[in-house]
């Protein structure tokens, strides 16, 4: 990576802290997300007829404006996919995704009664935050050398069985709290492109980073077969969408355009690209 590699990492690590649901807090400048405790304030259960969305930052749009005005530390963006999904299928949402949320954040969020009046359609995608994998997968590879892939053998596999392990658990909570809702688990867009460089993202060889990113789907497919919940992975639908397609990604490398999300994060584009490929599952499982 080229010399502004600290300064990259330290947003990146700060970008993925922040949260958790529920924040009142003003929401920080997007280029530089602050760091908040999770909210003690329990979100307002959602009814029947209704969509509730759990994530992480990948799902809440930090950086994408318009912000939601009441998301604080979470900055969630009216742009995101849930909200654009929602508008899709019909259904208000109860948005309650947080940037820097983890698994363990979402069974919180999930105790705290969101679903204690039974929504129509649950979506659940959680992962890149827990052990640290997505910040500590970028600051290894921005640091050259063998470091990066050493991560990706030594300590992802750790961190990832962990993650199927709780990932699993909270989806059985959901599906016996609402067990009438249409429960999705949802993957991540692609960062990193199939082969070569990508200077978008700083790395000369993206391989181990696809590699982390490809284990990461796994873990997250066999979390939700666990759980009998459907898994929607954006792998197949991000092909040609990663940091280092130009006007055609989905996510931002190293630098972010000012309204469009923050670095190594989802755009508006990613969004738009998220909400489809998740309606179009909802609607073939729903009949």
């Amino acid at each position: 990576m080229i010399a502004c590699r600290p300064v990259v990492v330290a947003v990146l690590l700060l970008g993925l802290s922040a949260c958790s649901s529920g924040s009142d807090d003003p929401a920080p400048d997007a280029g530089t997300p602050g760091t908040a405790a999770p909210s003690s304030s329990a979100p307002a259960p959602a009814d029947d007829a209704s969509y509730v969305a759990l994530g992480d930052s990948f799902t809440a749009g930090p950086g994408i404006t318009e912000q939601q005005p009441d998301s604080g530390l979470c900055q969630r963006s009216t742009r995101n996919w849930p909200a654009l999904l929602a508008t899709d299928v019909g259904l208000p949402v109860t948005d309650v995704s947080c940037s820097g949320a983890t698994t363990a954040d979402l069974v919180e969020t999930v105790t705290s009664g969101v679903l204690d009046k039974g929504p129509r359609l649950v979506t659940v995608s959680s992962g890149g935050n827990d052990g640290g994998l997505f910040s500590s997968l970028l600051q290894a590879c921005a640091g050259g050398g063998g470091t990066c892939s050493d991560y990706v053998r030594d300590q992802v596999p750790g961190i990832l069985q962990k993650t199927t392990d709780d990932l699993a658990a909270l989806l059985d909570d959901v599906t016996t709290k609402v067990p009438d809702a249409q429960v999705v688990l949802v993957g991540y867009p692609r960062i990193a492109p199939d082969t070569g460089s990508c200077p978008a993202i700083g790395i000369s060889d993206t391989a181990p980073v696809l590699a982390a990113e490809t284990a990461l789907d796994a873990a997250l497919a066999d979390a939700g077969q666990r759980a009998g919940v459907p898994y929607v992975s954006l792998r197949d639908g991000s092909s040609g969408h990663d940091a280092c397609a130009g006007a055609d990604a989905w996510t931002n490398g190293v630098s972010a355009p000012s309204g469009d999300g923050i670095i190594f994060h989802p755009n508006a584009r990613g969004m738009q690209g998220v909400a489809k490929i998740v309606g179009q599952a909802v609607e073939r499982a729903a009949g």
